[in-house]
């Protein structure tokens, strides 16, 4: 498999003779809505705090499908994103809501396993917060688990804390790569996604896997850092513990 991060939760997979577009976030920076944030220095700041590591036509080569694992505006927007994307989506509520976006080409994803040219796509729950009302709140989100003959299983758990779905997940699963959104994105509602114990849990419960740490640097709401991912990484010796920069490229 190639895994490249774009930014943030944006993700480019060639995975199983199919390239997958992951949560496509192609706004221009300081464009989108600023989210509640509470350091205060980052209160108003507008998203997406970066611009993209390439020209969008380079990322949209060769992409045969976009994977949507929710759609809040930090993981999918109109922007520069052609009418006719092959978009799959969740629930029936998005797909829905990205035709309403503009998008002709929406397709609902199966509860069970996808076939995507050689690869088995099969779609995860997650949970989107630290407590039963924020997760009510942010509305239903989805994971992705990607399996073929001649691949190594990969897990994209997508916007989730660590709850006990991700270690059923991983048991169930085993794979052999995990990409955790792990940005700790905390608005004064609670914290909505990964943070740093998180993502120590994760490589416990996965001793073997590769662990790609992604959604970071990206959102004024988070209070992790990609430099807080990999100074974790360094003191606790976790060699299997990857932080990709905007643009990297992993092949394994």
């Amino acid at each position: 498999m190639i895994i490249q991060e774009i930014r943030n939760a944006t993700l480019k997979i060639t995975y199983g003779g199919a390239t997958f577009l992951v949560d496509p976030w192609f706004q221009d920076k300081g464009t989108g809505p600023s989210a509640p944030a509470i350091r205060p220095e980052m209160q108003g700041v507008k998203n997406p705090l970066n611009d993209l590591p390439f020209p969008v036509e380079s990322i949209l080569a060769d992409v045969d499908f976009c994977l949507v694992s929710h759609v809040h505006p930090d993981h999918v927007t109109k922007d520069y994103l052609p009418d006719e994307t092959r978009m799959i989506a969740q629930n029936e509520s998005d797909v829905d809501a990205l035709r309403q976006m503009g998008f002709r080409n929406v397709e609902l994803f199966s509860e069970f396993a996808n076939t995507f040219k050689n690869a088995t796509v099969t779609r995860v729950d997650g949970v989107h917060g630290d407590s039963p009302k924020v997760a009510e709140l942010m509305g239903r989100v989805s994971g992705f688990v990607f399996a073929a003959d001649s691949e190594k299983t990969l897990y994209i758990a997508g916007d989730t804390v660590y709850y006990d779905g991700v270690r059923e997940t991983i048991q169930r699963f085993q794979p052999d790569v995990v990409i955790l959104n792990c940005c700790g994105a905390t608005m004064p509602i609670g914290r909505l996604i990964m943070g740093l114990e998180d993502v120590r849990q994760v490589c416990a419960d996965a001793p073997n896997a590769t662990i790609i740490a992604v959604h970071l640097d990206s959102v004024n709401h988070a209070t992790v850092t990609s430099d807080d991912v990999r100074r974790m990484a360094a003191e606790n010796r976790l060699s299997q513990l990857l932080t990709p920069k905007n643009g990297e490229i992993i092949r394994l």
